[in-house]
């Protein structure tokens, strides 16, 4: 069986497919079922990346995120999950589309080379299972996000994450990202990285 991922597309019914072992792993766009399965990945994998990166207790946003935050983004915005061989969701990913200039960050369009009205997507909420990490799911989530940035004629992918998460902060460089701004307001070293899409 092949590691590497293939796209299928089926009808209205496109996912990205990963062979490993006996098992394979789906990722498919979020259905409104999928939420309380989605939360208690989404809860744990951010207590593990709040631990592992030094984040204060509180200062996640996602930790405040209820089951029904979760079925208004699968009603409004593109949400992914990785499904395994057994039907169990383990791991998610959303993409918030908004201008850039809702990211509040002084001079972040002309370093983009962006108008202040320009669309952005933001990778947030990304997050798999503690259990199946270093299987290469996180790496479908990320080319499943990505494929329906480029889908929308979106240029840029942004996203926040924490310093002190180097394991991250590779996965994300090793993708493309650069950082483009750091900040500790929130009471950690977190950074602004950005992608431009080509």
């Amino acid at each position: 069986m092949s590691d590497t991922p293939s796209v299928i597309s089926s009808g209205d019914e496109a996912g990205i497919h990963k062979k490993k072992g006996p098992h394979a792993i789906t990722v498919r766009a979020a259905v409104p079922s999928d939420a309380d399965k989605i939360h208690s990945v989404v809860s744990e994998s951010m207590e593990m990346y709040r631990v592992l990166s030094g984040i204060p207790v509180g200062a996640l946003e996602a930790s405040r995120e209820t089951v029904q935050d979760i079925l208004q983004a699968i009603g409004t915005l593109p949400v992914f999950v990785a499904v395994d061989s057994l039907g169990s969701i383990v791991g998610s990913v959303r993409l918030l589309l908004r201008p850039v200039s809702a990211l509040n960050v002084d001079g972040l369009p002309e370093r983009l080379l962006l108008h202040p009205q320009d669309t952005v997507a933001y990778f947030s909420r990304f997050a798999v299972h503690e259990d199946r990490q270093g299987l290469g799911i996180g790496g479908l989530l990320y080319r499943a996000a990505e494929e329906e940035v480029h889908r929308m004629h979106v240029t840029h992918m942004l996203l926040h994450t924490s310093l002190q998460n180097h394991i991250m902060v590779a996965f994300y460089k090793k993708r493309g990202f650069a950082l483009v701004q750091e900040d500790a307001s929130r009471g950690y070293p977190r950074g602004l990285l950005a992608k431009t899409l080509t």
